[in-house]
């Protein structure tokens, strides 16, 4: 049994305790958040106002919550590598707390006989390799690659796409909007907007700092960024950029993409049926007539939706995407958790 431990027990945190727990193969050791109230930390991952009450039992002490059988210790360490990981003998450690010090000092907890860790966001730095599933995979190298970076929800959703269609018809340039949900640290209120990623620092989109639930904002994206280290041959091809909703869960992304070839719009109606039969834990090829939240809890990375591929003038391409940004998203990192506790 794969022992894990968990560095931030936030949306995506809580998320994968949830996922993991109904994997018999793994076991959560100890999970590490700066919130010292671990009556709190078992209250919110028992009930959650978006994925409903925890199917199973959820209760805690001073210094342990039991999920269901399994006796989790908890800690409450600012950095990474000041956590006790060693001691309770984790294999696997996954960082979910999305600050980029924590990247910084991730070698140092190599140091303590843990044997990877999985990063849930997209540094540009202080990593092995980034694996996107359905992407490059077969490019991990068990050996060299120790710090592993699963990108970002966006990227995991749009980056099988891309690989699909620039193998099948070439992709000469392209440009990608993302519906993204608000997050957590966004404003209910005008004001100034803190970042999550670096503590102490301010955002300085300030229209960020608006109110989220009141408009959609615009923002630039680290979606093609993230899609890039993992398609590099796509580098100065794709460009972006984000409107935060003021949904709670649950994006899509609207593709635009030049091709290389000429097309007819039922050939990719056909090749996208055909891959989300072969890959059904990636793709999914929806045809009613649904919204965002019809994807809630989906473990797919790509739902592709029929009712909005066009092609225009024969090598322009349209399609929209939808995934749940948390739940679709843990998922993957969850199989890649599977995927490289299987290498030796």
């Amino acid at each position: 049994m794969i022992r894990v431990g968990i560095n931030g027990f936030g949306r995506i945190g809580r998320a994968l305790t949830r996922i993991i727990s109904s994997k018999r193969k793994f076991k959560i050791v100890l999970i590490n958040d700066i919130d010292q109230d671990i009556k709190n930390l078992s209250y919110l991952l028992k009930y959650d106002s978006i994925y409903g009450k925890f199917l199973g039992n959820v209760s805690s002490n001073k210094s342990v919550i039991k999920i269901n059988n399994n006796k989790v210790k908890l800690s409450s360490k600012m950095k990474i590598n000041e956590v006790p990981w060693s001691q309770n003998k984790v294999d696997i450690v996954i960082d979910s707390s999305g600050t980029s010090n924590n990247v910084t000092l991730a070698k140092k907890v190599l140091k303590q006989k843990v044997k990877k860790i999985i990063i849930t966001h997209s540094p540009k730095k202080n990593i092995d390799y980034t694996m996107i599933l359905g992407v490059n995979e077969k490019d991990y190298n068990h050996n060299d690659h120790k710090i592993i970076s699963s990108s970002i929800c966006d990227a995991s959703a749009i980056a099988p796409v891309l690989k699909q269609i620039d193998q099948k018809w070439g992709i000469e340039s392209g440009f990608i909007t993302t519906l993204h949900s608000r997050l957590s640290y966004q404003n209910l209120l005008d004001g100034t907007l803190r970042s999550i990623s670096s503590p102490g620092h301010n955002w300085k989109d300030y229209s960020l700092g608006r109110n989220s639930m009141a408009s959609l904002i615009p923002k630039k994206t680290t979606a093609v960024d993230a899609v890039i280290r993992t398609l590099p041959n796509l580098q100065n091809k794709l460009s972006g950029m984000s409107f935060r909703v003021p949904t709670a869960i649950v994006c899509g992304s609207d593709l635009s993409i030049k091709l290389k070839s000429s097309i007819k719009l039922n050939e990719v109606r056909k090749h996208f049926q055909k891959i989300a039969k072969q890959n059904k834990k990636i793709f999914e090829y929806q045809t009613e007539a649904l919204v965002s939240i019809d994807h809630l809890k989906t473990t797919k990375s790509s739902i592709i939706d029929a009712n909005y591929i066009d092609v225009v003038n024969a090598n322009l391409l349209k399609m929209v995407i939808w995934y749940d940004n948390e739940w679709g998203s843990s998922s993957r990192v969850v199989d890649i958790l599977d995927f490289i506790s299987k290498k030796k």
